[in-house]
């Protein structure tokens, strides 16, 4: 069964959440909450490829913007390989794999998604870090710069260049970094915090993990200046899927295809088996990475695509530069 997905690719516009609501199947109250949610979601799926694109014309006129997505895009997404070990090198990052070694010039056009769940972060602060501001995470200065203001916030805590973070098992997801390489032979090269070796930032190494982590996307963003970090999971608030008969009283009912509803638990076992059971963290990471594409037009950036971009009622066809597309013509990248 192929669907369709409407995908919400934030940040949004000026919203009129009344124009989007029946689009939605929600009320103008539940669309602020949707618009302010800082994370790609699914909004909508279907079968009727039409449909979807109406509602998707309706959602961007409204302000709204959202990514048309085949389903088929989620499974096509390779498993993560995770590195062990890195190394920044002439011209060239260098990577020990589980299965092994992999080279990467700083000149590709890669993608990389960047995740910090915020019990790690909360974590970081409690051991004795002032947390990293959005100033600090947005700024274009020196890697040496970035070091100096993480060291004066006392490297976020006192641990290892290579320890995890603890704390109660499967609780939280360990903090991230997905580099999505396109080409013939795509992979999706994963350095996780508790997974990765942090030495090979030599100099630029700190004590605690979740500093180190910052660090290297701060020089990864630096040398590959072809490449983009997607930054939107920063701080990211798990949601967990209520308990049977838990009252419902103090939070508001998840509609739709939210993350922690059974309705998207069963829209992804039908896109595929394979997703089935599919965490937030994966799932985020795999929509990021899709929406993130609006805007590209190296197709090395792009094996894995939607069908088009919808913003302001433009549609924006992620196989060539920004354009309107009459009627209901849809794009693809493959």
């Amino acid at each position: 069964m192929t669907y369709t997905l409407v995908v919400s690719n934030p940040p949004h516009g000026e919203v009129d959440p009344a124009q989007a609501a029946p689009a939605l199947g929600l009320t103008p109250a539940e669309v602020r909450m949707k618009a302010n949610y800082p994370v790609p979601e699914i909004w909508l799926a279907g079968e009727e490829d039409q449909r979807m694109q109406e509602a998707a014309d309706t959602l961007g006129q409204s302000g709204l913007v959202v990514a048309l997505v085949n389903g088929d895009a989620l499974c096509e997404i390779p498993a993560r390989s995770n590195v062990t070990s890195f190394a920044f090198g002439e011209g060239r990052l260098s990577m020990q794999l589980e299965g092994g070694e992999l080279e990467l010039p700083y000149d590709a056009p890669v993608t990389a998604v960047y995740c910090t769940p915020r019990g790690q972060v909360e974590e970081a602060r409690r051991s004795g870090g002032g947390g990293l501001t959005e100033g600090l995470r947005q700024r274009s200065s020196s890697i040496f710069m970035t070091r100096d203001s993480l060291v004066g916030f006392g490297g976020l805590g006192g641990r290892s260049s290579q320890a995890g973070f603890g704390g109660e098992e499967g609780a939280v997801e360990a903090a991230f970094m997905d580099l999505y390489t396109g080409g013939a032979d795509p992979r999706r090269l994963g350095f996780v915090l508790g997974a990765v070796d942090f030495a090979g930032l030599g100099e630029l190494a700190l004590e605690n993990p979740i500093a180190n982590l910052e660090m290297f996307v701060q020089e990864f963003d630096e040398k590959f200046e072809q490449g983009t970090v997607d930054r939107r999971l920063i701080d990211l608030q798990p949601r967990q899927r209520p308990m049977v008969g838990e009252a419902q009283a103090s939070a508001p009912e998840r509609k739709g295809y939210s993350y922690a509803t059974q309705a998207l638990a069963r829209l992804l076992e039908s896109i595929s088996p394979d997703l089935k059971a599919m965490s937030q963290f994966e799932l985020s990471s795999r929509l990021a990475y899709i929406t993130a594409q609006q805007g590209f037009t190296s197709q090395a950036r792009r094996p894995w695509a939607a069908l088009f971009f919808v913003e302001a009622g433009r549609r924006m066809c992620p196989t060539g530069p920004a354009e309107q597309v009459p009627g209901a013509h849809a794009c693809w990248s493959r």
